[in-house]
C-alpha cells in the first residue's frame, strides 16, 4: 500500500513535470511574450527572493546569498527556447560591461539537459554564471514563461520583472539599469547620512550629561568655594 501511494506520487510528479514543460515551450513559442515596450516591469510589493542552492555547469554549488551586497538579474532559459538563445550574447554583453557597477548576471536552465547546455556554451560561451535547476526547484519562483528575468536587489528584494525577449546589451536597457543601481545607492547613502547623524545626537547628548556631572559640577564646587568660604565664619 505504501509502495503504490509512493508510485502515485512519483507518476502525479511526473505529470506536473511534463505539464510545466509543455506550458513553458507554447510561452517561449508565443510571439506576444518577445515584443517587449519596456526594459523590465516594477515587482508590487516588498517581497525578498527565496534563497536556493543549485549546481553550475562546472558542478560548483552555488547560492543566491553568495551574491548578497549586489544587484542579480537572474535570468530563467532553456536551450530549447529560441528567444533564450538569442538573448545569450546581449547578457554576456551586459554582465561584462556592468560588472563593476555591482551587477550580476546569472543564467538558469530550466529542467535537466547538462548535456546540451555544456554543448551549447561551448558554441555560444558566457562568463556569466549559468545554473542548472535539474529538478526545477524554483518553480515556486512564477515562472510562465520563456525567458523570464528578475532584477534581485542586494538586500535579496525581487524589484523588476521581464518575460520575453530582450535586448539587454541595448542603451536603453543599460541607462535603465544604470538608474536603479545608482538610485539604490543614493538611498543606500541617504540612510547611512541618517543614521550618523542620529549617532552623533545620541553622542552629544551623552557628552552634555557627562559634563553635566564632571566638569560641571565641579566648577559649581569651585564657584562655591571662592565665592561662599570666606565668609564661612566658623572656617
Amino acid at each position: 500500500m505504501v509502495v503504490s501511494t509512493y508510485s502515485q506520487k512519483q507518476r502525479l510528479l511526473e505529470m506536473t513535470k511534463k505539464l510545466v514543460f509543455s506550458l513553458l515551450f507554447w510561452a517561449c513559442m508565443s510571439p506576444n511574450l518577445v515584443q517587449a515596450r519596456v526594459p523590465m516591469e516594477p515587482i508590487a510589493g516588498n517581497s525578498f527572493a527565496e534563497d536556493f542552492s543549485l549546481n553550475s555547469v562546472g558542478g560548483t554549488k552555488i547560492r543566491l546569498q553568495d551574491f548578497q551586497g549586489k544587484f542579480v538579474l537572474l535570468n530563467f532559459w532553456a536551450t530549447w527556447c529560441a528567444p533564450c538563445r538569442n538573448e545569450m550574447p546581449a547578457l554576456d554583453n551586459l554582465h561584462n560591461a556592468m560588472r563593476r557597477n555591482g551587477l550580476e548576471v546569472i543564467g538558469v536552465h530550466v529542467g535537466p539537459s547538462l548535456e546540451s547546455v555544456t554543448k551549447f556554451l561551448d558554441q555560444v560561451p558566457v562568463k556569466f554564471t549559468i545554473l542548472i535547476d535539474q529538478d526545477m526547484r524554483l518553480a515556486n519562483w512564477g515562472v510562465m514563461g520563456l525567458p523570464t528575468t528578475f532584477l534581485v536587489s542586494p538586500e535579496g528584494r525581487l524589484v523588476y520583472k521581464a518575460v520575453g525577449e530582450r535586448e539587454w546589451d541595448s542603451p536603453a536597457i543599460k541607462k535603465f539599469l544604470t538608474g536603479v543601481i545608482s538610485g539604490h545607492a543614493q538611498i543606500v547613502h541617504s540612510h547611512q547620512d541618517a543614521s550618523t547623524e542620529s549617532f552623533l545626537k545620541q553622542l552629544k547628548r551623552v557628552f552634555k550629561r557627562l559634563y553635566q556631572k564632571t566638569v560641571g559640577q565641579l566648577l559649581t564646587d569651585m564657584d562655591h568655594r571662592l565665592f561662599y568660604q570666606p565668609y564661612n565664619l566658623s572656617a
